[in-house]
């Protein structure tokens, strides 16, 4: 019995080896081999950008050098190092900057359109791609061209200093190298991209939540200009304020006495011999991605070269870069955000808890009574439903309509709301609702779950409508075509697409809770306040 088990998964193995066939090419840099799978070519793991590592670590990304034979890029590349949630375990390698690339295998007469998809996981976390196949479903069923890249995060992405802003008179900058990285791999597509088949000249990058942030930089970034001609914005909070360079590089100063550098003769060359491990040790990111006070948040900043203005001020003067844009936020963003910090600790949020957590949002007892009044405990079954619609509708839902309404006087601009309950999470049991990421599995067809391949019939329709509204967005800058339901511009008639499984659009959503909101003093989250410049210290 036992040889007859390993004999079939010894077949099964060959079947799979054997399904993918070698899909040689050849761009700029040198000669590719990918493999062909379900009827797409699979790039995974090619360099964009040098290592940053040794001497570049913490400068902006530099261009890759040519290579000799080919270049085998059939793995999923390491993601750049971060903290795994929840154990708070440093993985990941410095050696990162690298992208995906999924492509049909048929090609059109026509060069396919491009979509260039930005990862979230608040700029500390995450990866391009969590698999092979990420990008399969979408290329493969709508004829476009796939990429996801890696980006520095954490301290490496975003670390200031004093002495890297003074390091190159040219850019008197530090801090945003992980957007800088974003810019070079769109600089890669645009010089690459056409040997699979994609256009140049009709790129559109997505992001969702640090990825929506990413995708504002990318539309207020003068660096960016021309890269990218249609953008799409999912729960990126792009409201929030960004620090000032000052400011971000008091942590810079930290870091430095933290490992013991700040006395050195040369403090940068000091920071970069230190092993990654244990400089990111001295100011760790918050694991639960909310509520981890004495964590550190590390963001991009307001350094005058490469993001000049706050993207709020940016998309307001419609000094961006000009695309249409799709602009939107799911309805319950905030329960994931407060599973992760309570539930999935075995510490679920207690009413007495209710003010504390609102008073570390908003920044203030006298606010935090503020909001309670306009959400009192008394109106939701639990303290976990009075945070989430608080939560979600201060720091994302109503950042999300600004936002909306400030590039809707500039640009082509289309605003939706996920609405559905019922979307798939890797945990069976959370019950999230419309939660923070739940709409990405739709995008690429793929469910989020450990077990699942396919969605339920009911709510196939859905994936299928939001895949079809994207990619007519990528190829004609409208998310309207044949066969789909009118998705009205954002404009005066102030109205917005709920994605459910029965897709509806709704006139002034959030525009009550907003006005509350509107009221208020509060600028940020505490996490984004430059009081949060401090010392790592355990919640």
């Amino acid at each position: 019995m036992k040889i007859k088990t390993l004999a079939a998964l010894v077949l099964a193995l060959l079947a799979s080896a054997c399904s993918k066939q070698p899909a040689p090419l050849e761009i700029g840099n040198g000669k590719l081999q990918g493999f062909v799978e379900d009827g797409v070519e699979h790039y995974l793991g090619i360099p964009y950008a040098q290592p940053p590592v040794g001497a570049l670590r913490w400068r902006p990304p530099q261009a890759v050098a040519d290579w000799k034979g080919v270049l085998t890029v059939q793995e999923n590349p390491e993601r750049c190092p971060q903290f795994a949630p929840v154990v708070n375990a440093m993985i990941g390698s410095e050696d990162c900057l690298y992208l995906n690339v999924w492509t049909p295998a048929e090609k059109p007469a026509a060069p396919m359109p491009v979509m260039v998809w930005i990862h979230g996981g608040g700029f500390t976390a995450g990866q391009g791609s969590y698999g092979d196949h990420d990008g399969l479903k979408l290329a493969a069923d709508n004829g476009v061209v796939v990429v996801a890249m890696n980006y520095r995060l954490g301290m490496f992405g975003f670390l200031a200093h004093q002495a890297l802003t003074a390091e190159d008179p040219a850019q008197p900058s530090s801090g945003n190298y992980g957007i800088m990285d974003q810019t070079a791999a769109l600089r890669w597509v645009r010089d690459n991209i056409r040997a699979f088949g994609g256009d140049p000249d009709n790129v559109t990058i997505f992001g969702q939540s640090a990825g929506g942030v990413s995708v504002c930089a990318q539309l207020a970034s003068a660096q960016a200009a021309g890269l990218f001609h249609r953008a799409v914005i999912q729960s990126g909070p792009c409201e929030t304020p960004m620090s000032t360079l000052a400011a971000v590089s008091q942590l810079g100063e930290q870091v430095a006495e933290g490992v013991g550098c700040s006395d050195a003769e040369d403090v940068l060359a000091c920071l970069r011999a230190k092993p990654a491990a244990e400089v990111a040790a001295v100011l760790p990111p918050d694991p639960s991605f909310a509520f981890g006070e004495g964590y550190t948040v590390w963001w991009p900043n307001l350094d005058g070269q490469v993001l000049p203005r706050q993207f709020v001020d940016a998309f307001s003067s419609g000094h961006f870069n000009r695309v249409p844009v799709i602009n939107g936020a799911t309805r319950d963003e905030a329960t994931l955000l407060i599973w992760l910090s309570h539930n999935l600790l075995f510490k679920p949020l207690q009413a007495e808890q209710y003010l504390a957590r609102l008073q570390y949002l908003v920044g203030s007892a006298q606010l935090a009574d503020k909001v309670a009044a306009q959400y009192p405990l008394e109106r939701y079954d639990s303290a976990f439903d009075a945070l989430t619609a608080s939560f979600s509708d201060g720091f994302f839902n109503c950042f999300a309509r600004h936002q909306s309404q400030a590039l809707a006087r500039h640009v082509p601009t289309w605003s939706y709301q996920f609405d559905y309950d019922g979307a798939p999470f890797f945990v069976p049991g959370a019950e999230l609702r419309a939660y923070h990421s739940a709409e990405i599995q739709y995008i690429f067809g793929t469910p989020m779950s450990l077990t699942a391949r396919r969605f339920e019939p009911h709510e196939q329709g859905l994936a299928d409508s939001m895949m079809a509204y994207w990619v007519q967005f990528a190829r004609s800058g409208n998310p309207n075509g044949a066969g789909l339901p009118p998705w009205p511009a954002y404009d005066g008639g102030d109205q917005t697409l709920l994605f459910n499984v029965e897709n509806s659009v709704a006139q002034g959503v959030h525009a009550a809770d907003c006005a509350f909101w509107e009221g208020l003093p509060y600028l940020r989250p505490a996490y984004q306040r430059e009081s949060s410049v401090r010392s790592a210290s355990a919640p």
